[in-house]
């Protein structure tokens, strides 16, 4: 199959911030093949390769992505082997992580009904390692093996350990190499236990998160113990010290900082908000955590 290369593409919709963004060159991949082609098209082109999932996790600060940004469509999954305690499954990683986290829960799966509710892509879920803190759960953990691409379009195979997961972290945050598939491994357990857990985690997220709006989720990570153990605070949600500083509600053109949750910046203007104004909030953010706190935050999701 060869891939349709599109120019000038408007990619606002792809993105929940929905930050009002032109991609140089644009293609969208269905396949393993269309990643190996698609990295050659970009070679050939010469711009970096640029991958989309669900766009919930990533927020472009420029008005043209010079790249080649491949929207990952890709969205397979499959049993390996199964027995009476658990199952190795096979899925893309273009593949809905709501939907996969619905699928597993209805198949008494354990590992991903925490994640029931949540936007994007697998494939975004684990190259930031996606987590829920009640009680502390990683994707990662449920990962035994996965494909990914070299920047030469070579596909390599690699297991857990190759990841180095970490809070918010995986190795492909350095290695830059494409996650094309993943194998996971979910224990079998009741299925009205995790359905409970799912609508625990749903009702969780609805009461402290902000819905219904233009959103990328939370955008700064957690600070430190170090820093949490200096500035003697009851927690390190940086929701916490954001709202303390009186930030919430603050509003920069069409974007504001949330006034459910401090860590949330919403995009009030739909695909109207400047690029500009977003930045500027982010400056102002950023400033006065540092002015008031000595804090230097980093952002959780991934800026473009």
């Amino acid at each position: 199959m060869t891939l349709k290369l599109e120019k000038n593409k408007d990619i606002s919709n792809f993105m929940t911030l929905h930050t009002q963004t032109t991609a140089k060159y644009y293609c969208e991949v269905f396949s393993r093949e269309d990643f190996q082609e698609a990295v050659k098209m970009a070679n050939s082109l010469r711009v970096p390769l640029l991958i989309l999932g669900g766009g919930s996790n990533m927020v472009v600060t420029e008005n043209i992505v010079d790249a080649l940004v491949v929207r990952n469509l890709y969205a397979k999954k499959e049993i390996i082997t199964e027995n009476e305690n658990e199952t190795n499954m096979f899925v893309s990683s273009g593949y809905s992580t709501n939907k996969l986290a619905m699928e597993t829960v209805n198949d008494g799966l354990e590992g991903l009904e925490y994640h029931r509710g949540l936007p994007g892509t697998i494939g975004g879920a684990v190259y930031m390692n996606s987590k829920w803190t009640r009680p502390l759960r990683y994707i990662g953990d449920y990962l035994i093996k996965a494909t990914l691409l070299d920047p030469q379009g070579n596909i390599k195979e690699v297991d857990r350990d190759y990841f180095n997961f970490e809070y918010d972290f995986s190795n492909l945050q350095k290695t830059k190499e494409i996650l094309v598939d993943i194998v996971f491994r979910f224990r079998k357990v009741d299925k009205k236990i995790l359905k409970k857990r799912a609508e625990e985690a749903v009702s969780y997220r609805l009461k402290t998160q902000p819905k219904g709006v233009s959103t990328c989720g939370c955008f700064f990570r957690n600070i430190s113990e170090k820093d949490r153990l200096r500035l003697k605070l009851p927690t390190s949600s940086v929701g916490y010290i954001l709202d303390k500083l009186n930030l919430k509600g603050l509003t920069v053109g069409d974007f504001a900082i949330s006034n459910v949750h401090a860590n949330f910046i919403v995009n009030r203007g739909n695909k109207k908000g400047k690029i500009s104004d977003l930045k500027s909030l982010l400056g102002i953010i950023k400033n006065k955590a540092k002015e008031k706190l000595d804090l230097e935050l980093e952002e959780e999701v991934v800026l473009i």
